[in-house]
């Protein structure tokens, strides 16, 4: 059996708002920033702090609405971090997180969401 490539799913390149909180256990206040790319499997985050827990984390991301006179619908995602690095690129800290489970209809959410968007090009696939 080979393993799934989780890069397989198609990447947005969105600067939406995210929040990231730990478990209480973890004494880690909130931290806030954008996101680099984004997934239906997970995603990115630039942010000035260089955490990293290996404890399941809470993320909120916040999708700016379609239309002007609509509220933003905030999507609750549990997540697995798998990296933390610096990016010169953007001057900030790049964490990325592997998606669990939403919250609620989270996922439909995301999903309509991202039709609106065109996915990033692969440039492994183009030959």
């Amino acid at each position: 059996m080979t393993p799934i490539d989780k890069r397989s799913a198609e990447r947005y390149h969105v600067r939406w708002k995210i929040a990231l909180i730990f478990d209480e256990l973890e004494h880690k206040p909130t931290y806030h920033g954008r996101t680099h790319d984004l997934s239906l499997i997970g995603t990115a985050m630039l942010t000035h702090v260089n955490v990293f827990s290996p404890s399941p984390v809470v993320i909120l991301l916040a999708p700016p609405p379609l239309h002007r006179n609509h509220l933003p619908r905030v999507i609750e995602i549990k997540a697995r971090q798998v990296y933390a690095v610096y990016s010169g690129a953007t001057s900030c800290f790049r964490l990325g997180f592997e998606f669990i489970d939403f919250k609620d209809d989270g996922l439909q959410v995301l999903t309509d969401r991202l039709k609106h968007h065109v996915p990033k090009v692969n440039h492994e696939k183009i030959a």
